[in-house]
């Protein structure tokens, strides 16, 4: 007798549905957030900020589907802003795509959309956080009051993920004003353009000495993209980060 029970995507397969998707994700970034989501430490939901027209959003909640885990809380006006305007998009309004993109992908039941801006559903919100992803308005201001707003909600153990901290100012001040320079984090790893970071009070020695190794690398690799190093550097630099990424 043939079982009745759906299969879950494979991560292969959920690539294939994210490429028809549009946004802005490489494919290491992609399979990171799907190993955040699927094995990520803490118990809680996920939180996304940021949903644009559902690609990271599938990614989430088909790595926490796969792992019989908790929902995704996608948080999202649609509305865009000064970010897409700067990409060449005007008067948007991805709701509709994104919610067909997620029910294309299967994953309908997994993702509580939250039409509405970050600030109004941090105000609203209650619940533990094991994975907070934040990848919403670009600008300092912005990114710095999503991360301060949010944070507090996130448990002992659990991860902050931020993207483009490389080329966007905003995110990148973020990150090393309140994340990397804190001794409340420990690093997760840089996969591409993604920081992230495990919220924890208790550090090993390891951790610390493994913190420094990995700055070093970051500084080499940022060096690299101002090319004030050869490129070999910064290709070699890069893929260290990688390698050296935790989903744990």
């Amino acid at each position: 007798m043939k079982s009745t029970e759906k299969r879950l995507p494979s991560f292969r397969e959920v690539r294939n549905t994210i490429q028809r998707v549009d946004g802005w994700l490489t494919e290491h970034e992609a399979r990171y957030l799907y190993s955040l989501a699927q094995y990520g430490p803490g118990q809680g939901a996920i939180v996304e900020i940021g949903s644009w027209k559902g690609k990271s959003t599938i990614l989430l909640a088909a790595g926490s589907k796969s792992a019989g885990r908790e929902k995704v809380h996608a948080v999202d006006h649609h509305k865009g802003g000064p970010d897409q305007a700067g990409l060449g998009y005007q008067d948007v309004n991805t709701e509709i795509d994104f919610r067909k993109n997620i029910k294309s992908a299967g994953i309908e039941d997994q993702v509580i959309p939250l039409v509405m801006t970050s600030t109004r559903a941090a105000q609203g919100w209650s619940g533990p956080i094991r994975l907070l992803w934040i990848d919403g308005d670009h600008s300092y201001e912005a990114v710095k009051t999503d991360l301060l707003l949010w944070e507090p909600h996130v448990v002992e153990g659990g991860v902050i993920a931020f993207h483009d901290t490389y080329a966007w100012e905003g995110p990148r001040r973020v990150v090393e004003e309140y994340l990397l320079r804190s001794n409340r984090f420990s690093i997760l790893g840089f996969v591409d353009s993604i920081t992230a970071v495990k919220k924890t009070q208790r550090r090993s020695p390891w951790d610390k000495i493994r913190k420094k190794i990995i700055l070093l690398i970051r500084y080499l690799y940022i060096l690299g993209r101002q090319h004030i190093l050869p490129g070999e550097i910064r290709k070699w630099s890069k893929s260290c980060l990688r390698v050296m990424a935790s989903a744990r």
